[in-house]
């Protein structure tokens, strides 16, 4: 806090001037050494741009009132929000920017610019690679930036640069970005490189490659400028500063995919030169600019390399002044000021003060507007500023001298500051101190006045750890030795509060230089400190769980590995996932997840060993490191995680059960980077994750290819078996165990692979859902179900289908409208067809399920809820929905007989839906004891392997003509 070095200078000058109060030391030989003292400060504060963040606002405001104009040579292909959503996720195949530049080049194209960085290969699709660099030596005037980078190990500097195949024929430029002091882009370097500034920027490089007429005007490539302490250093050279166009979003700016494929948005960009970059939310660089404070938003990178190139190619370059020159100059504006003053004999007035103040910033915009060259005016207006006190030195001084002896004696102004104030005498015997040393000290002046300093203070620096009569010694030094420099220091209040303090300290003298005492200024900055400590904290551990967090994690991970490098040890990770998680969050709210997660990370935290380290890398997934484990007990470990997850949570009154996917992988053995180690022990838990969780599984180099491709060959059949229609759908039918009949049927799919056989809808519904299929696969069922409903109504059978519903569909809008053209296509009457959908469902969009429900149910169409019992808000669901049938889910008729909970809970099931009038449909049937149960509890819907398993339309016919012989039902009284 400077407020503190300023109270202790102010109050130990106001006490000598106390002391010379009656003396004159105006006379000519002291005004020429002021104004000498005025000069070089002036000459020092312009050359040390003390002031640089005012002239920055003056900079800004000049700026603001001569913008260039627009300039319709230059158009900008945004990567915008559009695009992305047109084109598909980023970053995208390196064909699209082939076919881009081939665009471009029919239209004549002078030259584009990409500000994308392009420095690997894409290693799912070389062929893009070799498209793109083609594309770029078939145009032959096309720049790509190179730009600094910083490696891992400290103040060490790289470059990003293209691929040796795209640089071969392309431009390059730096795309190096200077930010000023506050924040704000106002200048750009022309040359920049790794130890000699090599590279143009990259409008530069593109000005040179269409070899454009206009010459820029000279520019100083001698000051170079370094960013780095190492020996590899980024130097610049030639920097100027940038005149903004008119205002943000000034260039003209047309979207990617519409360059890609609207021939009309093409055609506008003849004779234009182009610049490609991003826009789209979240992703590319923004900058402030002297812009921003205009239009409340920051300019994109791509937006401020057009401005370059438009300064640039107009030859509007403003010059900044060296220092040198800066100071000689502002040194010289205060001088003749000072000259016209005397030549004048007037005094300096406060409007004559603002007339030279007015015309020091007049002759900085002149300059700027007519010369292109900023000098800046902040050290003139300050040397102006210091021109008032000496040229009215005796009437200010005499002013001073009154105001403040007034103002010591009754102490109001020292007593109005919230800082500490304590004045001693040359023996360091307290004799004043404010309130606000009352209220840190907690205590009274009463019990300070008259004690040594030491006595009543207990000072010892934070970082220091020597002893308290040591300190007590050392702080005596300081009030002994006058320091303009703050110390913070730790303090015991007479209360035993331990404070943070920071303390200034300033001595006064007499006319013969003898010490008369001290001044010392102490602030209380405990709040300070400790807001500082939680922010650090809040950067390195999850608030949540209070786990280090996804950096932590790898900052701590590095330096395990550093110590692993000297002792030779293995670090293990392991890379934790809740299996299910989603459901817990859906089902019982994210207040509960949040309860979950904290239960888990206190659980994983207790097993730990000394020296191990758990962090939460993010969502459900925590990664625990360890040291001290060999290859034969890492799977112990790994157990026992399991274990521990999987016991009993207790939730809102609830016991709630989950499971965990851990993957491992070791250092150095799986990478020799903590980002790699831990991605691929991520790698691995996913796998264990595809083979249904609740186990642990080692990286594999060749297990993770041959999952990879698995995977992708997966999806592209299930994409083609979709697409041709190879998904096969089988009906299985729900008796009526009173008429021994079929009166219902449900629609089940299964996919005959050719080489895995039959595939049942858990191995590829949630692929389907992934790769976005599930909505024309869930159409296709649903018109094969009402197609073959219509052929056996026709036949003489008053069959109703039941088909199941997927979540993803049931967000859909257009839903009702595809069911009820689905309807009218295969003549199906609205009530032979039922809707099945499980809670899940439902529960995750509750108003947006329950709109497009009661649509569906204005279409006469019957409404299911499957798996009935199984979820948390069940009730509240048959409350709320339009249901007409509820369906027992199989884990409770399965030990029907055996155990007589599920028994009970079954009856309960029964008799609900028979108080709501709701069909009950019982799932999982397999023996005639099951069968005489259900029955004889008024269950005579039923459903399962004891009547019929799925099967096709031709054997369900057959079935359906002989279905009085198919239940060999016994008496089930």
């Amino acid at each position: 806090m400077v407020y503190v070095i300023d109270v202790a200078t102010i109050t130990s000058a106001f006490v000598m001037t106390s002391l010379f109060a009656d003396k004159s030391y105006y006379t000519d030989k002291n005004f020429v050494a002021c104004a000498v003292f005025i000069l070089f400060a002036v000459a020092f504060i312009s050359y040390e741009k003390l002031l640089e963040r005012f002239d920055f606002i003056v900079y800004d405001k000049l700026i603001s009132f001569q913008h260039p104009s627009y300039d319709s040579r230059i158009a900008i292909i945004t990567i915008d929000d559009n695009s992305l959503k047109a084109l598909g996720q980023w970053p995208w195949s390196r064909a699209l920017h082939a076919r881009l530049i081939d665009r471009l080049r029919t239209i004549d194209n002078k030259a584009v610019v990409f500000d994308l960085l392009f420095t690997e290969q894409q290693e799912s699709n070389a062929a893009a690679d070799r498209l793109f660099a083609e594309a770029i030596a078939r145009h032959g005037h096309v720049v790509l930036p190179v730009a600094p980078i910083s490696e891992s190990a400290p103040y060490a500097i790289d470059f990003a640069q293209p691929l040796p195949m795209f640089s071969e024929h392309a431009k390059l430029g730096h795309a190096d970005v200077e930010l000023d002091k506050d924040g704000v882009v106002r200048r750009v370097f022309l040359y920049a490189g790794i130890d000699s500034p090599a590279w143009p920027t990259l409008s530069l490089a593109l000005l040179n490659d269409i070899k454009t007429k206009k010459q820029l005007s000279d520019v100083d490539h001698d000051e170079i400028k370094s960013l780095s302490d190492s020996d590899k250093l980024w130097t610049r050279s030639a920097e100027v500063l940038i005149p903004y166009v008119t205002e943000l979003g000034a260039f003209q700016q047309v979207s990617y995919a519409q360059v890609l494929f609207n021939d009309a948005v093409l055609q506008r960009l003849r004779n234009k030169v182009i610049f490609v970059g991003i826009t789209g939310t979240g992703l590319g660089a923004r900058f402030s600019t002297p812009l921003t404070s205009i239009d409340h938003r920051l300019m994109t990178g791509i937006e401020w390399h057009a401005n370059v190139y438009s300064m640039l190619s107009e030859n509007h370059i403003i010059k900044p002044l060296s220092n040198s020159t800066m100071a000689l100059l502002s040194a010289f504006c205060v001088g003749i000021f000072l000259l016209l003053l005397i030549q004048q004999k007037r005094q300096l007035t406060i409007f004559v003060l603002f007339g030279l103040f007015a015309l020091a910033l007049l002759m900085s915009g002149v300059l700027l507007k007519f010369a292109h060259i900023w000098m800046p005016p902040s050290a003139i207006l300050v040397g102006t500023l210091f021109l008032y006190p000496l040229e009215n030195w005796q009437r200010i001084n005499r002013f001073v001298s009154i105001f403040w002896i007034n103002k010591i004696r009754t102490s109001a102004a020292l007593e109005s500051i919230g800082d500490g104030v304590i004045i001693t005498d040359n023996a360091n015997t307290i004799i004043y101190a404010n309130k606000g040393v009352e209220k840190i000290l907690q205590t009274q002046f009463s019990e300070l006045n008259g004690k040594m300093l030491h006595e009543i203070l207990s000072f010892y620096p934070i970082s220091d750890l020597v002893s308290v009569p040591r300190l007590k010694e050392n702080f005596s030094a300081l009030a002994i030795k006058s320091t303009k420099t703050p110390v913070e220091y730790n303090i015991k209040t007479s209360h035993g509060d331990e404070l943070t303090v920071r303390v200034v300290c300033n001595e006064f003298y007499d006319e013969k230089n003898t010490k008369m005492g001290s001044v010392i200024a102490m602030t209380d900055i405990t709040d300070t400190i400790e807001l500082a400590k939680r922010v650090a904290h809040h950067k390195s551990y999850d608030d949540l769980t209070e786990l280090p967090n996804r950096f932590q994690l790898l900052t701590q991970f590095d330096r395990m590995i550093t110590a692993a490098e000297r002792t030779n040890r293995v670090i293990t990770v392991f890379f934790i996932a809740l299996d299910g998680f989603k459901k817990i969050n859906d089902a019982m709210g994210h207040h509960a997840g949040d309860k979950l997660l904290k239960m888990v990370s206190a659980r994983l935290f207790e097993t730990l060993q000394k020296g191990d380290i758990v962090g939460r890398w993010g969502g459900d997934e925590f990664v625990l490191l360890s040291e001290h484990l060999s290859k034969d007990t890492v799977f112990e470990m790994a157990q026992r995680i399991l274990e521990v997850v999987r016991h009993r949570f207790e939730i809102d009154d609830l016991d709630v059960f989950v499971s965990a996917s851990i993957g491992i992988s070791f250092y150095p053995d799986n990478g020799l980077s903590s980002e790699i180690v831990v991605k691929r022990a991520g790698t691995a838990m996913y796998r264990v994750k595809q083979d249904g969780g609740n186990l642990y599984g080692l990286y594999s180099q060749e297990l993770s290819a041959d999952w990879t491709r698995e995977q992708i060959t997966l999806e592209k059949e299930l994409r083609t078996a979709i697409k041709q229609r190879e998904l096969q759908v089988l009906f299985q039918p729900i008796f009526n165990v009173r008429s021994h009949s079929i009166s219902r049927i449900e629609a089940l799919v299964r996919w005959p692979h050719p080489n895995r056989g039959y595939l049942s809808p858990s191995s590829f519904i949630p692929l389907a859902e992934k790769i976005r299929q599930i909505e024309p696969l869930g159409e296709m069922v649903l018109k094969e179900s009402c197609e073959v409903a219509s052929k056996l109504i026709n036949l003489g059978y008053p069959i109703k289908v039941s088909v199941n519903l997927n979540p993803r569909q049931l967000v859909n809008r257009n839903l009702p409208q595809m069911i009820a053209q689905i309807l009218r296509e295969t003549s199906l009457p609205p009530q032979s067809l039922a809707l099945e959908m499980t809670e899940t469902a439902i529960v995750n969009d509750m108003e947006r399920a329950s709109s497009v429900l009661n649509e569906i149910k204005k279409l006469n169409i019957t409404i299911a809820l499957d798996d009935f019992g199984t979820g948390y808000s069940s009730l509240t669901l048959l409350r709320e929905l339009p249901i007409d049938i509820i369906k027992i889910d199989k884990s409770f008729v399965h030990k029907l007989g055996e155990n007589p909970n599920d028994l009970k809970i079954v009856q309960a099931i029964i008799g609900l839906g028979e108080n709501l009038g709701l069909i009950v449909i019982a799932e999982g049937v397999e023996t005639e004891e099951q069968v005489n149960l259900l029955t004889k509890y008024g269950c005579i819907y039923q459903q399962g392997y004891y009547f019929s398993r799925p099967i096709s339309y031709m054997a369900l016919y057959e079935l359906m003509k002989n279905s009085q012989d198919v239940i060999p039902l016994r008496n089930s009284s």
